[in-house]
């Protein structure tokens, strides 16, 4: 197991007083704990992703992995590989666990996590959740999501796409507004909101091509999401919102 000691430094800043010492990186050494992952995939081909696990604590972890499958088609294939063995298709919790000892991180060569997309023929986006929890204790824990976002090659955000003002405000209290912009020759334009672990909570379609949108949250509870502009189910953005109901 490789030994990070710069990264280490700035981990133990980002979760000082919080009790999760898991910590997940992208191959750039981002932090990506409870974020959303972008990875573009076309139509009936495959990807494989990797991602780093850390444990920035002072006592070595022994972490499973768990998928939640949120939106897939039905001719879509996933999987992920955790501890020395690539589950099935079928399968959603890790049957081997992966000791982490305190300041190292593992990658796919000692064992450590890859997930597997293989892509069906519709053009669609998909969300698939990654949550890495150490047995002993299930207050240390992270997760991320993977958001599989549908390419053929061509430019399609601009032949397809729109544009979309920041919400305001934000943070948020009971309303929202958004300036959009959807382009002539799509269908249609929305907004889908996440929570933290990538699930979609709230979605909102607008009714006209252009325009200034009105939104109530009121509905939300309060905390940090993520929040989408999708033309034809095709992501164009994607930003964070605070809704804070307290003043």
């Amino acid at each position: 197991m490789k030994k990070i000691a710069t990264l280490f430094l700035l981990l133990s800043c980002i979760i000082c007083g919080y009790s999760q010492n898991i910590v997940l990186l992208d191959d750039d050494n981002n932090v990506i704990s409870n974020t959303i992952v972008d990875i573009t995939v076309s139509p009936s081909s495959g990807v494989t992703d990797e991602i780093f696990v850390s444990n920035s604590g002072s006592v070595a972890d022994t972490v499973k992995v768990l998928r939640t499958v949120y939106t897939v088609n039905d001719d879509d294939l996933t999987q992920f590989c955790w501890g020395g063995l690539c589950y099935l298709y079928t399968t959603n919790l890790s049957s081997l666990s992966l000791i982490i000892a305190p300041g190292d991180t593992v990658d796919f060569a000692e064992n450590g996590f890859h997930s597997i997309f293989n892509s069906g023929p519709a053009c669609v986006t998909r969300l698939v959740h990654y949550k890495f929890y150490n047995i002993n204790n299930f207050s240390d824990s992270t997760g991320v999501t993977m958001r599989y976002l549908c390419s053929t090659g061509v430019d399609e955000l601009a032949d397809g796409g729109g544009e979309i003002s920041d919400l305001y405000p934000n943070p948020a209290n009971s309303m929202l507004s958004v300036k959009y912009d959807v382009n002539k020759v799509s269908k249609k334009g929305k907004i889908v909101f996440y929570d933290m672990l990538g699930k979609p909570v709230k979605e909102v379609t607008f009714n006209d091509k252009h325009g200034i949108a009105k939104i109530n949250v009121v509905d939300m509870n309060a905390g940090v999401y993520f929040y989408s502009f999708v033309v034809d189910d095709k992501v164009i953005s994607t930003k964070k919102l605070v809704i804070n109901h307290s003043y």
